[in-house]
């Protein structure tokens, strides 16, 4: 039993650093001092932008796995998403603070790099419902990916596996390639 909940305690410790790492950094008093709200101006976006692109981020980069359990009585796909990138948490705190700091700066470096394809107006900012939309966009596309790989391929199949209606599922299709398609 011990050993379980330590098992979980360290899964959920993992996730924070993943998601909340600046801010924990920001304790520690990482290396550029920047919180994710000083990052989030100098990326051109909102704060709420910026965490939704780090979550897309965080599964590109491989720290984030997404997987998926079948709900046995919709069909419905439903995702699991496992971290994949956490630092040592028992390492000495200055070896610890620079796997943070790198791993911030990688997720920094791809959001900067997803920050033009989530600004869907061409504004040369990113607003909270754009990061929001190319976030669930991105989800969308892995889950139609696994439903392919899946023999999922019909509209019906997919919105089936997504819970949507299909007029739901033909619209995020459409955006989804207008957003890869560049």
């Amino acid at each position: 039993m011990r050993k379980s909940v330590n098992v979980i305690l360290y899964l959920v410790a993992c996730t924070l650093v993943i998601f909340y790492g600046q801010r924990i950094l920001s304790t520690l008093g990482g290396s550029d001092g920047k919180d994710p709200g000083s990052r989030a101006k100098d990326a051109h976006m909102t704060e709420d932008a910026y965490y939704s692109l780090r979550e897309v981020a965080s599964v590109q980069l491989g720290q984030v796995l997404i997987t998926y359990d079948v709900d046995e009585t919709t069909g419905r796909l439903l995702a699991r998403y496992s971290n994949e990138a956490c630092p040592n948490l028992q390492a000495d705190p200055a070896v610890l603070r620079k796997q943070m700091e790198d791993l911030q700066d990688e997720l920094h470096k791809r959001i900067l790099l997803l920050g033009p394809r989530a600004d869907a107006d061409q504004s040369g900012f990113v607003t909270g419902e754009e990061g929001a939309r190319f976030r669930d966009l991105f989800a969308f596309g892995h889950l139609v990916a696994h439903c392919r790989e899946n023999g999922i391929t019909d509209l019906d199949g997919i919105a089936r596996a997504a819970g949507l209606e299909i007029d739901e599922v033909s619209r995020n299709l459409q955006d989804y390639r207008e957003l890869v398609g560049d």
